[in-house]
C-alpha cells in the first residue's frame, strides 16, 4: 500500500495505530486519486477519438480531391473530346537560284578616263575609292 504522497509502505518498524479520523482522509485521498485518474483516462480516450475523426475527414477530403482531379483529367485510352486536326499538304518546292557572279564595284575605265581628263587631279579619289571598296570586300 502506499500513502497519499505516492511513498511506497512504511517499514514495520515505523507503522503505527491509525487516530480515529485518518483512515477516512485516506480513503478520501484514495477516491480523489482514482477520480482525477478516470477523468485522464476519459480526457486521453476523448482526444484519442478526436483524432481518429480528424484522421477520417482527411482521408475522406484527400479520397474527394482524388475523384475529382480525375474526372477533370481527359483520359487518353479514350477517343479525344476534339478531334485533332487534318495533317497539312506539302508546300511545294520552291527553286533556288544564287548568282556566284561578282561585278567590279570600281569602275576602273571611268576612273581611268576622269584622271586623264583633269590631268591626274581624280587620281586620289580614285585610290581613295579603291582602297574602300576592297575594304568592304
Amino acid at each position: 500500500m502506499t500513502d497519499p504522497l505516492g511513498n511506497r509502505d512504511p517499514s514495520p518498524k515505523f507503522q503505527r495505530a491509525l487516530e480515529p479520523g485518518e483512515l477516512e482522509e485516506l480513503n478520501r485521498l484514495r477516491a480523489w486519486r482514482e477520480h482525477h485518474e478516470r477523468e485522464e483516462h476519459a480526457r486521453r480516450l476523448e482526444e484519442h477519438h478526436r483524432h481518429l475523426a480528424h484522421d477520417e475527414q482527411q482521408r475522406r477530403l484527400a479520397d474527394q480531391q482524388r475523384r475529382l482531379y480525375e474526372q477533370q483529367q481527359p483520359n487518353f485510352s479514350q477517343q479525344p473530346a476534339y478531334p485533332y486536326p487534318p495533317p497539312q499538304p506539302y508546300a511545294p518546292v520552291q527553286q533556288v537560284t544564287v548568282n556566284n557572279v561578282k561585278r567590279a564595284d570600281c569602275p576602273h575605265l571611268l576612273h581611268l578616263v576622269l584622271t586623264a581628263i583633269t590631268c591626274g587631279a581624280w587620281l586620289p579619289v580614285w585610290i581613295i575609292h579603291a582602297i574602300i571598296v576592297a575594304a568592304r570586300n
